[in-house]
């Protein structure tokens, strides 16, 4: 007996040196993409105008990868009754500073050009006008290690989403109904923008819906004034998931130190429920069939046209704040880094990409039968 409870005492702190092992490798391999400087404002990007179209990823009159469309599925920014205000997510992984260039838009699939508006974007130009800016993105480190330099250069890319969201409603929206889409970082400023310049505002009166996937939303985020979508067709309301699989592991940006945007500040989650609505069936919680997947976008894409859609490729059902879908192994098209861990956090739009697609246009819809 005695034996016994060793030889499991053994076992637990084997497991436990293991397992702090593996934080202490997570650590030193995050720190790769740590500043080797303090943020300061003098070291800072010169801003973007946002007069002019170079500082924009997309617009609707202007030929980009927010115009792609898989084969049999057509764009229709031209004929659209709506807008989409878009927020990339974090491309920027290098050391150099701790706010990209807004014009450097990343490296090979993960840049905002192939990554983001062919891969995510484009899901809104079935319903809207698409209107991407480009911004000084945080670096990557910063959700690693929230401090000081974090909260500076987030703050930093903040500033440039809302002068560009100014510019979009003050010159390009003209009056009309608009939803703000955002994906991971571009969800933090997405937050922060509807609490500052939205909520409690006339704009509510045009806001259609918030798709904020990606990034830790607080279940307590203004529920009276925007809350939690739970139909497909229901308006002035948010939506937000975070992907994952069964064999998840602990992910420094979505635990208990994982940063979100509430009550006028970023701070810990700190056991705080997340917002979780399954996009394939619009519901708070709860789980779907893959039966119910539309149609999912793979990772791979060449240059020009986007690549056959993959219907009822997964199910997703809702637990603790996390989208978790049927598949456990590494599927072609959606490989990365972390799905080794089971975060499928890159792929957010692109399982349930005809979903999306549909359910924008549902929504604006809804929208214009209620005007």
């Amino acid at each position: 007996m005695k034996i016994h409870v060793l030889a499991l005492l053994a076992t637990a702190l084997a497991v436990a040196c293991s397992s702090q092992k593996d934080d202490e490798t997570k650590v030193a391999q995050r720190l790769v993409f740590k500043p080797d400087h303090d943020f300061s404002p003098d070291l800072a990007p010169p801003a973007p105008d946002y007069r002019s179209p170079d500082a924009w990823a997309a617009l609707p009159e202007r030929k980009d990868n927010a115009d792609q469309t898989p084969e049999g599925v057509a764009d229709k920014q031209a004929e659209a009754a709506a807008d989409v205000f878009f927020i990339h997510p974090t491309t920027y992984f290098k050391k150099d500073g701790w706010n990209a260039l807004y014009d450097n838009s990343g490296e090979g699939r993960m840049s905002v050009e192939e990554g983001t508006l062919r891969g995510q974007a484009s899901v809104f130009n079935g319903c809207c006008r698409v209107f991407a800016p480009r911004y000084r993105q945080a670096t990557l480190y910063t959700f690693f290690a929230f401090n000081e330099n974090s909260e500076h250069a987030l703050d930093l890319a903040y500033q440039d989403i809302a002068a560009a969201f100014d510019n979009f409603i003050r010159e390009r929206n003209d009056g009309r109904p608009f939803i703000i889409a955002s994906h991971s970082q571009g969800s933090y400023h997405a937050m922060r923008l509807l609490e500052e310049r939205v909520i409690g505002t006339d704009l509510m009166d045009r806001l259609v819906a918030v798709y904020a996937v990606g990034g830790p939303v607080p279940e307590a985020f203004a529920p009276d004034r925007l809350p939690p979508c739970d139909d497909a067709r229901q308006t002035r309301c948010i939506i937000g998931w975070n992907t994952v699989s069964n064999k998840n592991e602990p992910d420094l940006r979505r635990d208990e130190r994982a940063l979100i945007w509430l009550d006028g500040g970023y701070q810990p989650v700190a056991g705080r429920p997340l917002l979780c609505v399954n996009p394939l069936n619009w519901k708070a919680g709860g789980g779907a069939p893959a039966s119910d997947n539309l149609g999912a976008l793979s990772g791979n894409q060449d240059p020009g046209a986007l690549s056959a859609l993959l219907p009822h490729l997964t199910g997703a059902r809702c637990e603790n704040g996390y989208l978790v879908i049927d598949f456990n192994e590494d599927i072609d098209g959606f490989k990365s880094r972390q799905t080794k861990n089971g975060s499928y956090h890159v792929f957010d739009y692109n399982l349930f990409y005809m979903n999306i697609r549909a359910n924008a246009i549902d929504r604006v819809d809804a929208f214009l039968e209620e005007q």
